[in-house]
């Protein structure tokens, strides 16, 4: 009778751990076991990622696809790379939260990977969901060109895409706080001692209508679009070209706001030049050519203006000179 129950005890130990093995997945503890070596960040090639992000899945993983040699000169790989990191670095800090891995796939090792999705440009930032045997779900693509670099926004698009509240612990930069406070007192205590010499300055009109110009050159340019999703201040066309205009009004580069800034500030001077210098002129003729240069400079500034809402949106019916 002893021998039958230790027969039987040990049949239902044997059943309990073929229940357990059934239910682990060794990518899962694979993926496990590579995230703690490099800080989240798993480096894969062609065939890890073929294996971790295609079939049966119990987890959910995000992969950064880079083109990092000096040979490709791909600035937005290396201005992304880091934020990414951090995003992974955060997360992993997070014990309690263990199905989510990060995944860094760079075109030396995965240039099958690049040819099979057809990718022409880099970076590109993928997210599998988990999935089921016999299941294939989409992977849901980072915008990296409307939502920006920043790593606050892309753990805010991973946060809705797998249910996981990321938080970036972005470190301090105790060198970088510290000039900031010692310019800021410098500039104090050089504004208390200069106030006496150039106080008036704050009290006459042309400044304060010099800093309305500039606060309203500032938010009507796009400045604060550009604050809020930080997006790169240029991107690689084709052929090595350089994109300064995005094209389509739900999203810009970094540099769009100081081009839209310069050229109603141009408009603003051509205007304001042409309403107080021209009048001051003696001669006819002199006014006469004042009216007829700055009026060309208005309608040839206006026409880069027209011509930048053409790039903007390729439907736009207005047309001047350019």
């Amino acid at each position: 009778m002893k021998i039958s129950f230790s027969l039987l005890l040990a049949l239902i130990q044997l059943v309990f751990i073929a229940l357990t093995l059934a239910q682990t997945d060794p990518k899962k503890d694979k993926l496990e076991a590579l995230s703690k070596i490099n800080n989240g960040v798993i480096n894969l090639n062609s065939n890890s990622y073929d294996r971790f992000t295609e079939g049966k899945r119990d987890y959910g993983i995000v992969v950064l696809l880079t083109a990092l040699d000096a040979q490709f000169n791909c600035a937005p790989c290396r201005e992304f790379d880091p934020e990414y990191s951090l995003v992974a670095k955060s997360f992993q800090r997070n014990k309690k939260d263990k199905d989510l891995f990060f995944g860094h796939l760079d075109f030396k090792d995965g240039q099958a990977v690049y040819q099979k999705l057809q990718l022409m440009s880099a970076p590109n930032v993928f997210y599998f969901p988990p999935q089921k045997a016999g299941e294939r779900k989409d992977f849901a693509k980072y915008d990296l060109a409307r939502s920006g670099f920043s790593a606050e926004n892309f753990a805010e698009f991973l946060s809705r895409e797998s249910g996981y509240k990321i938080h970036v612990a972005r470190p301090i930069n105790y060198f970088k706080l510290g000039a900031k406070l010692f310019l800021a007192l410098g500039a104090a205590a050089a504004l208390k001692l200069l106030y006496r010499h150039i106080g008036f300055v704050f009290y006459h009109k042309n400044t304060w209508a010099i800093l309305s110009i500039l606060f309203i050159l500032t938010f009507t340019s796009g400045y604060m679009w550009n604050r809020i999703r930080t997006p790169p201040f240029v991107m690689p066309g084709k052929n090595g070209d350089i994109n300064y205009i995005a094209s389509g009004f739900s999203t810009q580069l970094g540099v769009e706001p100081q081009i839209v800034a310069s050229i109603y500030g141009l408009l603003a001077f051509s205007l304001i030049a042409l309403i107080k210098s021209v009048p001051q002129f003696n001669d006819q003729t002199r006014q006469r050519f004042g009216v007829y240069v700055w009026m060309g400079c208005i309608i040839f500034i206006f026409s880069a203006l027209l011509a930048l809402f053409k790039i903007k949106n390729g439907g736009y019916p207005f047309k001047l000179l350019i």
